[in-house]
């Protein structure tokens, strides 16, 4: 065994995971902050900032990809896999505000845990959605989101009950069916407030 010529050779791999790794995280933290970015332009009515937005979180999606496929270990970094739940996150809500529709899973190239932890997420800003229709006194639009955000829940929840079946589901489903539970009461207020006027 060569010792000194086998720790030169670790030492350039290890190096070499090292900058993979960094570079990764450098442009998954760009994919989450466009995401983010545009989830917000959604709310504001901006459908043209949010198309923007995910269009740069597409382009780092690529990178990445292309990254994990030259090098397999990068593929295995937690941070990709929150990159791509908030990919499908931002794009389920573009999607269901412009065409009132969830896109299927065949839409996106993700795998099938990162596809539901993003619906999950999804019924939170479906939340925000109504709430906001609320205030404006669109009831029967806030109805339809709401609605929406049952659908979403009862499918992702579909696929954690019995069995723990998606790490960290479990969790965003509770806080989902709070969240459903709340937007319901304030919902049936809305319309009780409504019928007294």
């Amino acid at each position: 065994m060569d010792t000194a010529s086998e720790r030169t050779e670790l030492l350039r791999l290890l190096e070499e995971q090292m900058s993979v790794k960094e570079e990764v995280s450098e442009v998954c933290s760009v994919v989450i902050e466009a995401c983010g970015t545009a989830i917000s332009a959604v709310h504001r009515g901006d459908l043209k900032g949010c198309d923007a937005k995910l269009r740069e979180a597409e382009t780092g999606i690529t990178r990445v990809r292309e990254l994990s496929a030259k090098h397999a270990y990068a593929s295995r970094l937690a941070v990709i896999r929150d990159a791509l739940c908030e990919y499908v996150e931002a794009s389920c809500l573009r999607q269901v505000v412009e065409t009132g529709k969830v896109p299927s899973y065949t839409e996106f190239k993700v795998e099938p845990d990162e596809y539901l932890l993003g619906l999950a997420d999804l019924v939170g800003e479906l939340r925000r959605l109504c709430l906001d229709l609320v205030r404006g006194d669109q009831l029967g639009e806030a109805e339809t989101v709401f609605k929406r955000m049952e659908e979403v829940f009862e499918f992702v929840m579909s696929f954690e009950y019995p069995k723990q079946s998606v790490k960290g589901l479990r969790h965003k489903v509770d806080v989902d069916r709070r969240l459903l539970d709340d937007t319901r009461l304030i919902l049936t207020q809305a319309h009780i407030a409504n019928k007294g006027r």
